[in-house]
This record gives structure tokens, sequence and C-alpha cells, in this order.
């Protein structure tokens, strides 16, 4: 049993990630082979475990018209029926692309309805948005977040552990690779060649000159919880301390057989419980 994974077999509903518009993907073509969708593959698994919940067993179109609130004010006038015949549809927002001032008038998303510096719901504060999580609770205790907004500097730097700082220098931040989606993609060769085949790690002129580092050298990049390899690129686009390497690559695809993940912290941050992947204190060196 395969995944499908071309958009083109899928039936879902796209919402907004950063427009006001609702899109239908109706399918094109049938997954090839043996390939199923995710959809179908949770209900094939949920009868192989004998679980009885009706919703696992709705199919694509009952899972479209039973997940999406279609009496919400910003649906009206929008209908399935509509979104079968035209594909698309644009959300009721209020006011034309060219005019649209939503908070003219306040009636900000907020429990005063007003713009907040003295946050009202700092009280059960502390989680990521329902959305931008996919209904993962866990982690997501509501607790207390401070009202007032203030900086809270990273655990790991010069400043907040001087010692660590001493043995480990450079601060590593890691970020989306252009050509994968976290970790998929990653092993199609097309995808390689627009990203590169190797993890790539930048690192500034000065750190690389001070550590007898050249651009398509092999480097470790290491701390007390573990190392990767990666090939420098040496650049001037990254600040002096600071290297950054992007996710994604399979460990497999790494001379060291691990990836960035083997040198960040499991601690989680103080609002959201989000990982600290970017607060991260290592050292790099050539290797042959």
């Amino acid at each position: 049993m395969g995944h499908a994974g071309l958009q083109a077999e899928q039936l879902d509903v796209m919402y907004s990630w950063g427009h006001f518009y609702l899109l239908l993907n109706q399918p094109a073509i049938e997954p090839p082979g043996e390939a199923v969708s995710n959809t179908e593959l949770f209900r094939r698994l949920s009868s192989a475990m004998g679980l009885k919940r009706a919703q696992l067993y709705l199919n694509d179109w009952e899972l479209v018209e039973e997940f999406i609130d279609w009496d919400s004010d910003t649906m009206r006038g929008i209908t399935l029926d509509y979104l079968k015949e035209h594909g698309w549809a644009r959300l009721w927002v209020g006011g034309s692309p060219d005019i649209r001032a939503p908070h003219s008038e306040g009636n900000f998303l907020t429990p005063s309805g007003k713009c907040e510096f003295v946050a009202t719901g700092a009280k059960r504060g502390n989680h990521v948005g329902l959305v931008l999580r996919s209904g993962y609770e866990y982690f997501q205790d509501g607790a207390p977040i401070d009202p007032v907004p203030d900086y809270i500097p990273p655990v790991e730097s010069p400043d907040t552990n001087p010692r660590l700082a001493a043995k480990y220098p450079l601060n590593i931040v890691s970020g989306k690779a252009h050509a994968f989606l976290n970790t998929q993609f990653a092993n199609e060769r097309l995808q390689q060649e627009r990203q590169g085949a190797e993890q790539s790690i930048m690192i500034h002129p000065e750190d690389a000159s001070a550590r007898g580092i050249s651009s398509g050298d092999c480097i470790e990049v290491f701390n007390d919880r573990g190392k990767f390899t990666g090939i420098a690129d040496v650049t001037g686009d990254i600040r002096k301390g600071v290297l950054f390497a992007c996710v994604g690559y399979w460990e497999k695809a790494v001379k060291s057989s691990s990836g960035i993940n083997a040198v960040t912290d499991d601690r989680h941050s103080d609002m959201g419980r989000a990982g600290t992947y970017c607060d991260v204190l290592v050292e790099a060196a050539r290797v042959a």
C-alpha cells in the first residue's frame, strides 16, 4: 500500500495561508497502482484496528461537508455546490481587496475587541493557533503568559552562558529548504539537484578563515549533544558568529549519518511550547 503523492489525485479544500480565498481541489486522476490518499489510508488503518468511531469512515466528500463550518459568517454565500462549479470563492471578510480596512473601527479578535498593548487573553494565552498546529493538543496547556511583550534572552549565548560559549562560540540557525517539504522529497533526484545533493552549511568568511575552512570543504558541526557534517559554503550572506543549515536531508544523505537535530536541544520555548531550534551553540571544524 502506497501513499498518493500527487495533488492531482486528492479531493481537498485548501484554506488560506495569507489570502482570502477558499479553494476546492477535485481529483483529476485516480491514484496509480496501489497508492492511496491519506484519508483512505486512515480509513483502512481504522478498519484493521477495529476502531468504531463513525468519523473515521467518512468518505472524502463527507469529510468536506462535515468539517467546514458552512454557517460561519466568513462563508456567507459559499456552498459546496458553488465550489464544485467555480473551484474557488473569496471569503466574506468585508470590503473589496482595494479598500479593505477591517480594523478601521476596531473589531479586533481580542477579548476586549481592541488593539491591546496589555493582552487580556494572557491568562490562558500559552497556545498555538488551532490551524497552525493541525489540531494537535500536546503541550497546549493554556498557561498564563506575561500580558506585556518583553524580551527574553536566548538560553545559549555568550551573555547567558559564557562558559558554554567559550567552548562552542557559534550559533547555528536551521531553516526550511527551498526544494524539500520538511523531509519530504529529499530523496527525489530532481529536488536534490535544485537544493543540492548534500547538506550545505553557510559560514562567514572570518569564522571560516579562523578554522582553516574553505568553500567546498566537508566540515563537522558539533556540541555536547551530537554532531553532523555538511559542505561548507563560505559567504558574507551569513552574519559572523552564525552558521546556517537547512532541515530536511535524510540521514543516509549525510556523511555523518545524522542531521542538524543532532545538535539541537529538546527543550521547548516559553510560548506555545515550540521547539528551540535556533537557540543552539556549536563549534565547527574541517574534516578529511
